[in-house]
């Protein structure tokens, strides 16, 4: 803590009026802020991350069938990481008050179904009722997201426009 601070603190207490209003003790200085006073990003984050997912989605629902099997895997390990902080910053979000607990659950159901895949597989191992399920649950997300005040980019749209 600075001498400063601990100075005014000394000096403030040492008021030889009778009338004058107490100095804050050192303990309420180094007090944590209240509720109000702490803002937190965890939905924006939380939000964010979704929104990078579906851009993957989107690019994965256009069409793969050009690609190698090694950017299969590729975008498999990517799809599988934006889902994994998708459930870290979902679960931040949710212990914040930011977002409810649908979004982690959301975000957790859709980890376990891409944590089965090994790193040999990819993102065209994916079974039609896997990409139903995942996509399920990407639209709670989105959802629950947009109920936050948190709109799905232009970006994201466009990117939908070129699905077939």
């Amino acid at each position: 803590m600075s001498v400063a601070l601990v100075g005014a603190l000394l000096l403030a207490g040492c008021s030889s009026e009778p009338e004058a209003v107490p100095a804050p003790s050192l303990s309420s200085a180094l007090a944590t802020p209240s509720a109000d006073a702490v803002v937190t990003f965890d939905a924006q984050a939380t939000c964010e991350t979704y929104f990078q997912l579906d851009l993957l989605r989107s690019t994965v629902a256009a069409g793969i069938k050009d690609l190698s099997k090694k950017e299969r895997r590729a975008l498999l390990v990517e799809y599988q990481q934006l889902v994994a902080d998708l459930s870290g910053t979902s679960g931040d979000a949710v212990s914040s008050g930011e977002l409810p607990q649908e979004v982690l659950t959301n975000a957790e159901k859709m980890q376990m179904i891409l944590d089965k895949f090994k790193k040999k597989d990819g993102v065209d191992s994916l079974s039609k009722k896997q990409k139903k399920r995942l996509t399920l649950q990407a639209n709670r997300v989105e959802a629950q997201c947009a109920t936050a005040g948190y709109a799905l980019p232009q970006e994201n749209i466009d990117a939908r426009e070129l699905i077939p």
